[in-house]
């Protein structure tokens, strides 16, 4: 019977033993999650207020994006008009080109027949007169 009482002694001592191990332990992590939930605190209150300037800064990236937009639609017309413009100025070109063109190429095909004809009269002329 001693050796029963010796054994429930020894294991009597390691569960004590035990029992204060994990008290030790559960308050070293009792101190750990204080810290943590300290830390966590801290970040929450200065992540707050980035959040909220990230989202500031959304706001305005947002319009300036959609400003962008608006302006390159602008801009897009412009060109648009002005290659219109470029058009009909090259088409008017065209027009007048072949307007005046025509009637001053029949004015010097005349004058060129008209000075051929005194050059080839006046040749007649000079080389012994016209013959009948």
């Amino acid at each position: 019977m001693d050796v029963l009482i010796i054994a429930q002694v020894i294991i009597l001592l390691s569960l004590s033993a035990l029992a204060i191990y994990f008290i030790i332990v559960l308050s070293k992590l009792r101190e750990l999650l204080g810290t943590l939930d300290t830390n966590i605190k801290q970040v929450t209150a200065k992540a707050l207020p980035t959040l909220d300037n990230l989202e500031v800064i959304t706001t305005k990236l947002r319009t300036i994006v959609e400003n962008f937009d608006d302006q390159l639609m602008v801009l897009k017309d412009s060109v648009d008009t002005i290659k219109s413009v470029a058009d009909n100025v090259a088409a008017f070109e065209r027009r007048v080109q072949d307007a005046i063109e025509s009637p001053i190429m029949d004015v010097m095909n005349t004058i060129g027949g008209i000075i051929r004809g005194f050059t080839g009269f006046l040749t007649r002329i000079t080389r012994g007169g016209v013959s009948e």
